[in-house]
């Protein structure tokens, strides 16, 4: 949901404005939506955003061939900072309280 004040402040911009803010909020969309450094060794099965982050609810291979691969599946959570994108090793659920906060600490 939008808050008041943004929707607000949006309603009384004029047309260019409007162009300019909807490419400001495709770039940040693109931006968050983007996490390019995934290993190649996880299959995404299901994603949740919360403010900044992007759950991701993964399995894992190892690496080491066993006969349990693929591991998981277990929850990360995804957020870009400094230009890079980070990551955290959340679990086996994604607790309510992880998604409220918004971060990842």
């Amino acid at each position: 949901m939008i808050p008041k004040t943004i929707q607000s402040a949006l309603e009384r911009q004029d047309l260019s404005a409007l162009y300019e803010i909807r490419e400001l909020v495709e770039r940040l969309i693109s931006e968050r939506a983007r996490v390019d450094d995934l290993p190649a060794n996880r299959e995404v099965l299901k994603v949740h955003t919360s403010g900044s982050t992007t759950y991701r609810l993964e399995r894992v291979s190892c690496g080491k061939n066993c006969k349990g691969c693929p591991h998981g599946p277990y929850w990360y959570g995804y957020w870009r900072e400094g230009g890079k994108t980070r990551s955290k090793y959340i679990g086996k659920n994604l607790m309510s309280t992880e998604t409220k906060k918004g971060v990842v600490e």
